[in-house]
């Protein structure tokens, strides 16, 4: 579908498998490098803001030891009334908040960078999706976590997995809340001169 230019190539920043399954619906090849750094929320940093610079370091902890590549780094997190609610501690954990998302609006927010250090290229946005989850009784949220699949998911659900059939409504980007909002990664890279 796309062409990457002649003489560039691009590394994705993420050793999320939904990331690079959402990726490669690009038609692109692209190589995968884990990035290594500290991701915890700053005090009284706002989800659009630490989104924007997880995703920013982790593009930089992978560019800095391949200057000459398109780095494609993301970071996406479930908010509900401007507070993120990150992957579940434990089972307990993960019910506190489907019961608090249940029959309720949140946003899912993915901050997303594109760099190349040699070219000095620095690419940032922010994309935002409304998603609301049905009702849902107490016996069926802990069915759902028997099935384990809410465990190291953020906000305890997995939208293309079972937890799909809680979610009765998106407003945005579907590839969003999965984790990479491809059309406007799409985009970017297109408006970047990096695919044609």
């Amino acid at each position: 579908m796309f062409h990457v230019r002649e003489g560039d190539s691009i590394i994705l920043a993420s050793e999320s498998t939904r990331r690079v399954d959402i990726l490669r619906t690009l038609g692109v090849s692209f190589s995968i490098v884990p990035p290594k750094i500290d991701e915890t929320q700053k005090k009284y940093e706002l989800p659009r803001d630490y989104v924007s610079r997880i995703s920013f370091e982790k593009a930089m902890s992978v560019g800095e030891h391949f200057p000459q590549k398109w780095i494609v780094a993301a970071d996406t997190v479930v908010v509900y009334k401007n507070r993120i609610m990150g992957k579940p501690k434990d089972e307990k954990d993960a019910y506190r908040m489907l019961k608090t998302l249940s029959g309720r609006w949140h946003k899912v927010i993915t901050g997303f960078c594109v760099i190349n250090i040699s070219k000095g290229i620095t690419y940032r946005d922010v994309v935002e999706t409304k998603v609301f989850l049905r009702d849902m009784s107490d016996d069926e949220i802990l069915r759902y976590i028997n099935t384990s699949e809410p465990l190291g998911k953020a906000g305890s659900y997995a939208v293309q997995g079972k937890g799909g059939c809680m979610v009765k409504e998106i407003k945005g980007s579907y590839a969003n809340v999965v984790g990479l909002p491809i059309c406007e990664v799409a985009e970017a890279l297109l408006s970047l001169g990096v695919l044609s």
